[in-house]
């Protein structure tokens, strides 16, 4: 968690939403995130867990909570502990979105083939997928029904540059959370404005082109080859499912 002088300090002198970090399973960093007046407590993987196995049970708290997944039970199971929010895992740091773009295909690839069964009408297969995730029926149902979860859906994990943002947009992400990839740049500033531009108008390759021009490729973070990483350095396992 990060230092609350730090977090109410930054409340302090901005009037949009405050997201901030507690390790996964930490109940009492969440309590002091919600009494402090975060908007937003991310269950983040990006810090370490103190609770492997489990997740906090986000219905205790009135905050929101975004929590992120690699695929679609995942997703679910986060979605019934109360998140309000889910988002890809990603790799953050690395500046490489692939894993990001990987994990949103195999969730939208559940959720269609979900939907094609509601479609269908096969019931059983739902209250199957619904046991496999040891998660109630109803929330699959209603996942299955929408063709979608039924919370908003960020990105997340390795996004740099406008382009990653807007195929992030063109998956099927409602936006993106950007951290490392403006912070770590040589041009943060104007990388952010970009991002928010290739975001909003992700539909407009046109626009799309233009906020790529506003930065420079020199600029953007070095980025990292996921294959590289050990196994014990990635952080989307951590927290386990």
């Amino acid at each position: 968690m990060a230092d609350v002088k730090v977090i109410e300090d930054v409340m302090r002198h901005v009037t949009i939403p405050v997201s901030a970090k507690v390790r996964i399973g930490h109940y009492y960093e969440a309590f002091i995130l919600e009494q402090v007046g975060v908007d937003l407590i991310d269950e983040s993987e990006v810090l370490t867990p103190v609770d492997e196995q489990h997740h906090i049970n986000k219905w205790l708290f009135t905050v929101p909570f975004v929590n992120g997944c690699r695929e679609l039970c995942e997703a679910l199971r986060r979605i019934s502990e109360g998140a309000s929010m889910i988002r890809s895992k990603g790799e953050a740091g690395t500046g490489n979105v692939s894993e990001a773009v990987k994990h949103f295909k195999v969730l939208y690839k559940a959720i269609n083939e979900l939907y094609a069964a509601y479609r269908d009408g096969d019931e059983e297969r739902l209250r199957d997928f619904a046991r496999q995730c040891q998660v109630p029926v109803e929330l699959v149902t209603l996942t299955a029904r929408m063709g979608r979860l039924p919370v908003i859906t960020f990105a997340a994990g390795g996004i740099a540059t406008p382009a990653d943002a807007a195929l992030m947009m063109w998956l099927g992400a409602d936006g993106v959370f950007v951290g490392s990839g403006i912070f770590k740049s040589q041009d943060p500033r104007e990388r952010a404005e970009a991002i928010v531009i290739a975001t909003a108008h992700w539909d407009d390759p046109e626009t799309v082109v233009e906020a790529q021009r506003m930065v420079s490729e020199k600029a953007s973070m070095m980025g990292i080859d996921i294959k590289s990483l050990k196994p014990e350095e990635l952080l989307q396992v951590r927290g386990g499912v």
